[in-house]
């Protein structure tokens, strides 16, 4: 049985070389250059430089740069070539030195570059500048047909050849390259994916006999093909049977594979790297068909934080156009298409500033990727997918027309060819949203004003993923045009608060249960439970029963390591009160399965303060409340001092107090106005209130991301889910007494949460709305305003008069205020809304309104 298994690999192995051998015959007989341009597609480049000022501003700069270097390379060649980072002092006599490892720490101690010396690093980066001009020089060539630029690449390239050949390639198969033994995920992106190109686009010019000058031999030579050939298969053997697999970093080194892989000259060497590129997985590399079954869906993106979405996905656009440009047999654009589309999806998960959503290892500013959305245009193109070309052609034409995106640099000069219709088109936002594999499910709210710091915006979300973080059930709260109620970010990799901080549960908004909240198993040890979806309206992407509200429930398990074991539903809903005033409603319930439980609700807020209204509530020092493991074990990568508060200094907290709390964050520093975020806290028995100085945010805004940051604590002794963490946050500007929420009143029935009943002063006008939110979804009654509800979530909003001006049913069965009667039409969705503003009411949803006689 185990030969027969044997054979029918085998059978299959060739069956795959000799289609790609067949299918690659025309492109393999062609002349060099054909990884990144073809030889035929130099007319099309000088007619782009001739016509585009765009393309002939870039070439005339890359000709001024290169001219540099190839003055200083005619005028002492020997002298030149000995700038590269060589090894002198292993030099044997009429040989090339081999070039410096660039290595770490102890022998036989794996880490990687971030801890190697600065003298290390500089070398590493040198000979990726030489390895630059070589390239820069051989498209030079390519263009020109000028042999000086041939020289200086074949000069490069001859030295770097032998330089490295003389090494040994690491064996540690985790992570081991060439040149850097502990670290073949940046090798092979700055160094070895450089190598091929520059022979790709002088090999017409050393076949033909242009020889390079040895710095050994002291003259011309031959070029050494066979070394080169053994530097490419060299390099696309170790991406192939070395790394990290199911992350990006497979993604991260496939420019490297393919492009040594194009430039083997034995095609059945060449078509077996292919195939590890295309199809065949290993325990080192991730082909490309395993790539694609993330993107199974138009919208799929790559299921890490967002730096690494976007580059897996653009990288990966730009190896399907180069390879279905080298084999359109190959179809790639056909085959894959959900992978171009996914470089779009970033735009839609934005704050009203343009500022990311922010989750795991992520960041908040972003780039759309132009030089994507080319190349899937250029590949939809080559392989006739049209959806591709009309909605890219659209985005760039859209782009170029607002200046957002304009063409430069090499790949623009070698690739980038059709016009399109400057036309802007703005991108339309959906109300709600959702990214799956991070957990998050978003609401936005933008002001009619089209003002970004009168737009509402909130998300909840958290789950497991490569880069992802320990977070919980986290939110973050924009208003005024920034982020307010932040998550921590992260900084640089490998530091102590990176690892025991902003990657755990303390760096978030969320709650951490009984002191122990942690990540367990998964990507690094820091798996945890995926936020889901119970209740949304609108659901992610839909159109909104009503104008100005919105909310969702998600739940979530607490279950890392043993001493958390809670069940959590989070309720957060955004309410609009007029163009330019609104508030946050977030209900958070949690409850152990374990004895002697307690629950502490996280808050951060950007600012300088956080100031506490109530003046009978006292705060005192406590230094130690949250140290118990401040020095516990640290692992990197594997064991952290969970759950991270030991971070939070000037620690300030109550005595049990359960009057309600009212509290005011201050951003006073901002260049252009004042800022701040009020927080009303109805009371429960059991609760004590903290504040701390968390660390700074990073990535905040200046001058927030070099302060600590304000941040509030909740405890409650118990359980918080009959009794859960209550909290209504209102944004405003610049002055501190501008808020409009007046007052914000608990509702309960027989001892339970029921909602609260909000008063705000808008214009001068007062408003009060009832939001109900019934116990586990059952009936609550409001004696005062003769209502009865049913059902999960409703909001009701009086005028001044006291008079019903409208009703916002977000999931519910039956609403009665008064004589009017609300409720669901059969089999349809729970959800509605009816302005009562009008003489005849306005009802949207699928709901019925009667009036009781």
């Amino acid at each position: 049985m185990t030969h027969r298994l044997v054979s029918i690999k085998k059978i299959v192995f060739v069956y795959l070389t000799v289609l790609l051998s067949t299918s690659s015959c025309a492109a393999q007989e062609r002349s060099r250059p054909f990884i990144w341009v073809h030889t035929e597609e130099r007319a099309t480049i000088l007619e782009k430089i001739e016509k585009k000022a765009w393309a002939a501003a870039y070439y005339g700069d890359l000709r001024k740069e290169v001219a540099i270097e190839v003055a200083e390379h005619q005028r002492d060649t020997d002298a030149y070539l000995r700038g590269m980072p060589l090894d002198w002092k292993n030099e044997v006599k009429g040989e090339i030195p081999p070039l410096t490892y660039t290595t770490t720490g102890e022998k036989g101690k794996h880490e990687n570059l971030d801890n190697a010396s600065e003298e290390e690093m500089a070398k590493f980066f040198k000979l990726s500048d030489y390895l630059r001009t070589a390239v820069d020089s051989g498209v030079l060539y390519y263009i020109t047909g000028e042999e000086q630029y041939a020289q200086l690449s074949a000069d490069i390239l001859h030295t770097a050849v032998h330089g490295i050949v003389q090494l040994e390639p690491s064996t540690w198969k985790p992570r081991g390259g060439w040149l850097c033994p502990d670290d073949i995920l940046r090798e092979a992106r700055v160094i070895g994916e450089k190598y091929p190109i520059a022979y790709d686009f002088i090999a017409a010019f050393l076949e033909k006999g242009g020889k390079p000058y040895d710095l050994g031999k002291q003259t011309k030579v031959s070029f050494a093909f066979e070394k080169a050939q053994q530097v490419f298969q060299t390099y696309a053997d170790i991406v192939v049977h070395h790394g990290m697999i199911n992350s990006n970093h497979p993604v991260l080194e496939s420019n490297c594979l393919v492009y040594n892989a194009l430039a083997l000259e034995d095609e059945t060497e060449r078509n077996k790297y292919l195939n590890y590129y295309l199809n065949e997985s290993t325990q080192g590399q991730d082909a490309l068909a395993k790539v694609a079954l993330y993107y199974k869906n138009q919208g799929d993106i790559w299921p890490e934080s967002s730096q690494y979405t976007n580059d897996v996905a653009e990288r990966t656009t730009k190896l399907m156009f180069l390879l279905t440009k080298y084999d359109p047999s190959l179809h790639l654009a056909q085959k894959y298409p959900h992978i171009p589309w996914a470089l779009q999806r970033l735009d839609y998960l934005v704050y009203p500033n343009d500022e990311l959503v922010l989750w795991g290892d992520g960041h908040r500013q972003y780039k759309t990727p132009y030089e994507g959305y080319e190349l899937a245009y250029q590949l939809g193109k080559i392989d006739q997918v049209p959806a591709l070309t009309e909605r890219f052609s659209q985005l760039l034409g859209s782009a170029m027309a607002s200046g957002e995106h304009k063409r430069e640099g090499l790949e623009a000069l070698l690739w980038y060819t059709d016009d399109f219709e400057p036309i802007e088109q703005a991108i339309v936002l959906p109300r709600t949203d959702e990214q799956p594999h991070a957990g998050i499910f978003l609401q936005r709210n933008l002001s009619p004003s089209q003002n970004p710091d009168d737009a509402l915006m909130c998300f909840v979300g958290g789950a497991p993923m490569v880069h992802g973080h320990a977070s919980g059930m986290n939110i973050e709260l924009y208003g005024e045009g920034i982020v307010l109620g932040v998550d921590n970010g992260r900084g640089k990799y490998a530091k102590d608060i990176h690892e025991n901080y902003s990657r755990l549960f303390a760096a978030h908004n969320t709650v951490i249960v009984n002191g122990a909240s942690q990540g367990e198993g998964h990507w690094v040890n820091l798996g945890m439970d995926t936020v889901r979806l119970e209740i949304m309206e609108p659901l992610p992407n839909q159109p909104a029963v009503a104008p100005h509200y919105s909310f969702s429930t998600t739940t979530f398990f607490d279950g890392g390591g043993e001493k958390a074991e809670a069940e959590q539903k989070r309720t957060l809903a955004l309410i609009r009160t007029s163009l330019n005033t609104g508030y946050y409603l977030d209900i958070f319930r949690s409850k152990s399965a374990l004895p002697n439980e307690y629950h502490d609700y996280l808050y951060h807020n950007l600012g300088e303060s956080l100031n506490f209204l109530n003046k009978d509530l006292i705060l005192q020092s406590e230094p130690q409340r949250y140290m118990a493991n401040a020095k516990g074990d640290w692992i990197r990568n594997r064991a952290f001092r969970n759950p991270g508060w030991h971070f939070f200094e000037e620690v300030m907290s109550s005595k049990p107090y359960t009057k309600d709390v009212a509290l005011l964050f201050k951003a006073e520093g901002f260049s252009d106005k004042k800022r701040y975020m009020k927080a009303f806290l109805p009371g429960f028995e059991g609760r004590t209130y903290t504040k701390v100085k968390a660390p700074k945010t990073f990535e905040a805004p200046a001058p927030y991301d070099e302060m600590p940051t304000p941040t509030l604590v909740i405890r409650q002794e118990g359980e918080a889910y009959t009794k859960p963490f209550v909290a209504v946050y209102e944004p405003f500007a610049d002055n501190e007494k501008n808020g409009s929420v007046l007052s914000v009143e608990k509702l309960t029935q027989n001892g339970l949460f029921q909602g609260v009943k909000v008063i705000s002063s808008i214009a001068g006008e007062s408003l009060t709305q009832y939001i109900l939110t019934p116990y586990e979804g059952g009936s609550f009654s409001l004696p005062e305003k003769d209502i009865d509800f049913t059902g999960r979530f409703t909001i009701l909003t009086f005028d001044g008069a006291d008079k019903l001006k409208d009703v916002y049913l977000g999931n519910g069965e039956r609403l009665q205020v008064g004589n009017q009667q609300i409720e669901s039409m059969v089999d349809a969705p729970k959800t509605g809304y009816i302005d009562f503003s009008t003489p005849t009411p306005t009802i949207s949803g699928k709901i019925t309104l009667h009036t009781i006689k």
